[in-house]
């Protein structure tokens, strides 16, 4: 590691494939299904090309991630699942056996910002002093064709806290019943996603960032937010609303910094250390509110948003749009934006 190593905070995306944990960076992750049967391409491709599939009319290729981190091959199982990734202009379906949620995690950078401790150099990712492999650059790793090698071993590859043994893994594999009801659910699933996304545009939704404040589970349009970061140093400043909590700077920036619980009337119980700051923006005004940790991003369908609930009171407030399932309490941006009082004279 260079003398001018740097930590800075991630928030990434946790999977597994056998014995191996990996990550991807959330803002590079743009949905998660399960798995369906790949169409399969004529013989000569490289390793990792598992086929395609069809996505709602696109083709989008399937990466085995088994293959990059150097594991052996595995049929498509049904509780397997599909990261649809970003990779420079273009999409890609990676094929993992599991996801594990969110996490926000120190990697190592340079002062100029580039990760440190990649393993091994010029393969896109990067080894977490836990063992975790985190991919930084997606195209750069399947450029190189994977992490193994010949002259690497299994010894270097991180275990997870729990190993799925293949052994008692459902694939396509087989002559068996079994082998043939996994079969036709995946090819099944495969036609699903294939049909366009017609519903949709009956039933308009919303992505979603999920967020935990004190004892409740809050949800905020992905539109608007900018980027997640640590709790700062925090200034007050005299003369502004009680939810203002003071300024921070992010990245040069001047920022105000709204406290939930005063802005809601959130009444003081419940554990809350406010420990993330979650910037939003509309080009035009900038600001962060404070949050006990995220908790994971989704998708809602805006027209199920209900209005009342006598078990979230706050649903009156002006700055919630209502409760989704969960409950999840839903904040209305664009009154958040449309508020005069979020602006902080930085003089």
């Amino acid at each position: 590691m260079l003398d001018h190593c740097v930590m800075t905070m991630a928030q990434l995306l946790l999977f597994s494939v056998g014995s191996v944990r990996g990550a991807l960076p959330l803002e590079e992750t743009v949905r998660v299904i399960r798995m369906v049967t790949p169409k399969k391409r004529k013989a000569g491709g490289p390793p990792w090309d598992a086929g395609t599939i069809n996505l709602h009319g696109r083709t989008l290729s399937v990466v085995s991630m088994r293959s990059l981190f150097g594991l052996k091959d595995a049929g498509p199982g049904l509780t397997d699942m599909l990261i649809i990734a970003r990779a420079g202009s273009q999409d890609l379906a990676l094929w993992v056996d599991a996801t594990s949620g969110v996490r926000d995690i120190p990697l190592p950078r340079d002062a100029k910002g580039m990760p440190q401790q990649t393993f091994p150099e010029g393969s896109g990712v990067l080894k977490t002093a836990e063992g975790l492999l985190v991919i930084y650059d997606l195209s750069g790793l399947i450029a190189s064709g994977g992490i193994m090698s010949d002259s690497t071993d299994d010894s270097m590859v991180p275990a997870c806290d729990t190993v799925r043994q293949d052994s008692g893994r459902k694939t396509l594999a087989g002559p068996d019943d079994d082998d043939a009801y996994i079969n036709a659910v995946l090819a099944e699933r495969a036609a699903r996603i294939a049909r366009p996304e017609e519903p949709l545009a009956e039933t308009k939704t919303a992505e979603v960032l999920k967020f935990r404040l004190a004892y409740r589970e809050y949800a905020i349009e992905m539109g608007n937010i900018r980027e997640v970061i640590l709790t700062g140093e925090i200034t007050p400043v005299p003369g502004t609303p009680d939810f203002i909590s003071g300024i921070c700077v992010v990245r040069g920036e001047i920022i105000s910094l709204i406290d939930l619980r005063v802005l809601l009337a959130i009444p003081e119980t419940g554990l809350t250390d406010l420990n993330r700051v979650i910037v939003l923006t509309d080009r035009t005004l900038t600001f962060g509110i404070l949050a006990d940790h995220i908790t994971g991003i989704g998708t809602i369908e805006l027209d199920r948003i209900s209005t009342e609930n006598p078990h979230v009171p706050i649903t009156t407030n002006k700055y919630v749009k209502g409760v989704a399932e969960g409950p999840l309490v839903v904040l209305d941006t664009r009154a958040l934006f449309s508020d005069p009082s979020m602006i902080i004279d930085e003089a």
